[in-house]
């Protein structure tokens, strides 16, 4: 069983439109989908009135939310549909393990055939007309596929360390190491990152449970909620890294796979291990424990040095420091840049064994279940708040045409106080229960498509935006 996975996805489709003779233009095919208009509408300078006509207008994205915080962006404006987002985690507590590829692809047209949109397909293989320079020099694209387009995905495997304590001491390690052409970035110790997210490739290794008390990562949980779940005690006590690769539009450019039709997920395995072993795999394999006093002279001073967290390159020759840092690599030490402020000096370094770790057999039936709770409490929340607008507007119709106060012998405007307390019963009416009165806002619901839509265009409706989908089911 493969142990990768997707993680997020941008993928986008072009369709061609349907010529209209009468008025000479192509119109659209498809269903639009948005969630309204943005534009720029210019100001007449001496009345200072907006003018009629808007200088340009574009459709906005649409926000699918769903339960745990989730959420992917959708969009079609009749001729080219595009979505985006984790959509293996939608509606889901958390992402420990997705979706493979085609799961992922097959997730992307559900979607799509909630709003009657065509699904992604792979189309056929054409000669591509216009190949660009780049294409011509290097000799890729020549050959093109008609169908869906892929311009970025994250491909994510979770490496088990064995403890929590082994997880640090490999993310220590990991902090040290470069990797060609791009930029090591660190800012806290249990996280650490290579390049950038608007560059060719994003790779980034972190530790999962503590990821999952993160800010911005509790996904609408409590800290007692995640810490109680299954899954992070898991994660936990596995001492999973996140090993996570951000494959951007260049770099699927150049490795041939930013076409639907040109994608597997043995290529997407074949890319992912071509761009992270040559970092997790660089310890030679004999070595379990690293003494500095151990190391070849020749080297011993410029690791000493570089642990204690000096910049060590301009100490050395350019010809002596590039030798030091190719033998220092195979003992798990690269000087090629200079530790963290934060990190410790430490002058024993325990090489972790790590290895790729298999979704579990329990883990998507506990991912059912959190999703059935989830479920069950945000109806019962949209029902109490339901049923609250409807008591409001039923004490703001009373308020307008007030019963007749009825006391114990004393009757207001009525000698017979049993008649009297009759008619103020029948006039204490719930407008929302009554045929005759006009619709409450929390109609909306009597429609689960409409209900679904209005929710997923990201709107405050009553749950919060979170039941909509909900009704769909």
């Amino acid at each position: 069983m493969n142990s990768l996975f997707i993680d997020s996805i941008t993928i986008s489709q072009t369709y061609p439109g349907r010529y209209n003779p009468d008025t000479g233009e192509v119109e659209p095919t498809l269903p639009l989908v948005d969630s309204g208009v943005v534009g720029k509408w210019g100001r007449d300078m001496e009345t200072g009135e907006l003018v009629e006509d808007a200088e340009w207008g574009q459709s906005s994205k649409l926000f699918i939310r769903g339960s745990f915080d989730s959420l992917v962006v959708i969009k079609s404006d009749g001729f080219r549909v595009s979505l985006t987002g984790n959509i293996g985690r939608l509606d889901r507590a958390d992402n420990l393990f997705n979706l493979d590829w085609d799961a992922t692809i097959a997730k992307c047209n559900e979607i799509l055939g909630r709003f009657r949109l065509p699904p992604f397909t792979k189309g056929e293989q054409v000669i591509n007309a216009n190949p660009s320079a780049y294409d011509l020099q290097h000799g890729i694209n020549l050959i093109k596929w008609t169908g869906a387009k892929v311009s970025n995905f994250h491909v994510t495997e979770n490496l088990a360390t064995g403890s929590p304590e082994n997880a640090a001491a490999f993310m220590g390690w990991a902090s040290t190491q470069s990797m060609n052409n791009i930029k090591r970035n660190r800012t806290c110790p249990e996280s650490c990152s290579w390049g950038s997210k608007a560059g060719r490739k994003m790779f980034k290794l972190y530790i999962k449970h503590l990821e999952m008390l993160a800010p911005g990562h509790m996904h609408g949980r409590s800290k007692t909620e995640i810490k109680t779940d299954p899954v992070y005690q898991f994660a936990k006590e596995q001492g999973i890294v996140r090993a996570e690769l951000e494959a951007g539009r260049l770099l699927l450019r150049d490795k041939s796979l930013q076409y639907l039709g040109d994608i597997t997920m043995e290529k997407i395995v074949a890319l992912f291990r071509s761009e992270t072993q040559p970092l997790l795999n660089r310890v030679r394999e004999d070595i379990t424990r690293l003494d500095i006093e151990g190391l070849p002279s020749k080297i011993r001073m410029t690791a000493a040095c570089y642990l204690r967290g000096e910049d060590v390159r301009p100490l050395l020759s350019q010809a002596t420091f590039y030798r030091h840092a190719k033998q220092l690599r195979e003992y798990g030490i690269d000087i090629n840049e200079p530790l963290a402020k934060f990190e410790k000096i430490n002058h024993v370094i325990k090489v972790i064994e790590v290895k790729p770790l298999e979704c579990p057999e329990w883990y998507w039936a506990h991912q059912q279940r959190l999703y059935v709770d989830r479920v069950r409490k945000e109806t019962a929340e949209s029902l109490r708040k339901i049923e609250q607008q409807e008591r409001m507007a039923a004490v703001a119709a009373n308020e307008q045409a007030p019963a007749l106060m009825v006391s114990n012998g004393n009757v207001i405007d009525d000698p017979d106080r049993l008649a009297a307390f009759a008619q103020a019963l029948g006039d204490y009416k719930i407008p929302a229960r009554d045929a005759s009165a006009p619709p409450l806002e929390s109609a909306q619901f009597s429609s689960p498509s409409q209900g679904y839509y209005q929710a997923s265009r990201g709107g405050r409706q009553l749950g919060e935006g979170s039941h909509g989908h909900l009704r769909q089911r």
